[in-house]
């Protein structure tokens, strides 16, 4: 037990981040490793070469646990428990030190077919041959019977009381956009938006639907506090115009934020890049809080900036990019981190952050180092040690 939860005067980190996304102001900066600890991912709970980062995770990270996979591609991981069991078949084969899946998704309509690769070392798979193709291939996807399975309580259950007061549990949720973008190439799905409309907007409305669905059994079911939202940043300009984003992501994702808040949850909406043009389109939306928040050039605007547009509003959490975690001396993690409280200050509400996880196994010395010097940092700068 840290210093803090050990002091009955002082909020244990459960209880810190609870009050902050209630609203209400913290006497420090929290920071978190974007899921870097013992309950998001089991491999890095197994992977001796993460012990001593678990360890400080253990004592100092405001843990949000990533609750169920971030990917969003049908096959790999089936995010939202709806295909029928018997509808989707896996073939997995080792290969030149790599992991192959071959998934075939039988459809009224016929098979679809997707490929996928995790190669060794690399905790991340590539997406190379995706489920959507063809036209003939989204009516497929359209016609596929999906069946909702009821959400595992058990295991979530059993995660948040291992986390006790360490932090809070986090439902990973695609969002529509998200569901579709990583079903088919992206440059299709970009030039179908412009000359195809029809047929996105039935692939957002399926996706819509589904996602709504696995919400609310979820909600129903005690999920949360926090669901964390995705995908956005594919349709974010320049990617595309503010109006066509407005189309495919904020009437998409407006009334899954408001079905989370009617169940007491709160919102963390994830964009990586340039997010200058959509902030106020994520305050329309209720958003509680937003990650990344990368500095340029990776994003578009500084992080004083970010915290004066959206004041009180929202919670920043950011913006230590992974590239200086991965490469950086100890001292310049040191000087992001106080340079980065220093940027926000009281203007907003802020959750020191780092804008990615390692997926390197087994974890390379530097980038231990470094995730280590970022908690140990937070403490020092964010009044809290």
């Amino acid at each position: 037990m840290d210093q803090q939860e050990g002091n009955s005067a002082a909020p244990s980190r459960r209880e810190a981040l609870l009050e902050l996304l209630r609203g209400r102001r913290l006497g420090y900066v929290p920071a978190t490793t974007y899921g870097v600890d013992r309950f998001s991912h089991e491999w890095m709970a197994r992977d001796p070469s993460f012990r001593r980062v678990l360890e400080h995770t253990d004592q100092y990270d405001h843990i949000f646990v990533l609750h169920l996979s971030y990917y969003a591609s049908f096959g790999v991981t089936d995010v939202l428990g709806l295909w029928d069991p018997g509808a989707l078949e896996q073939e997995v084969r080792q290969e030149g030190g790599a992991t192959h899946y071959h998934m075939t998704l039988h459809t009224p309509r016929g098979d679809l077919t997707a490929n996928y690769t995790e190669n060794e070392g690399m905790r991340t798979v590539w997406r190379h041959d995706h489920l959507m193709k063809t036209d003939g291939d989204i009516d497929r996807f359209l016609s596929a019977p999906f069946v909702p399975n009821p959400p595992n309580i058990e295991a979530f259950e059993r995660t948040r009381e291992a986390l006790g007061e360490r932090g809070v549990m986090e439902v990973e949720t695609p969002t529509p956009l998200c569901l579709v973008v990583e079903n088919m190439p992206y440059d299709q799905f970009m030039v179908r938006a412009l000359q195809d409309p029809a047929r996105v907007e039935a692939l957002l409305d399926h996706a819509s639907e589904l996602i709504a669905r696995w919400l609310e059994s979820l909600l129903s079911a005690g999920f949360g506090p926090v669901f964390r939202f995705f995908g956005p940043e594919y349709a974010a300009p320049p990617m595309m115009s503010p109006k066509l984003f407005r189309k495919v992501v904020v009437e998409r994702d407006q009334p899954l934020i408001e079905q989370v808040h009617r169940h007491g949850g709160f919102v963390r909406y994830h964009c990586h890049g340039p997010i200058a043009r959509i902030v106020d389109d994520m305050l329309a939306l209720g958003v509680d809080m937003t990650d990344p928040c990368e500095p340029p050039p990776s994003g578009d605007i500084p992080f004083r900036e970010l915290a004066n547009r959206v004041g009180r509003n929202m919670i920043l959490m950011g913006n230590i990019q992974l590239d200086a975690i991965e490469r950086a001396e100890p001292e310049e993690i040191d000087r992001q981190v106080a340079g980065a409280i220093e940027a926000v200050g009281d203007r907003a509400p802020l959750i020191l952050c780092t804008t990615a996880f390692p997926v390197t196994s087994p974890l390379p010395a530097v980038t231990e180092r470094n995730l280590i010097q970022f908690l140990l940092s937070a403490e020092k700068h964010g009044g809290r040690g």
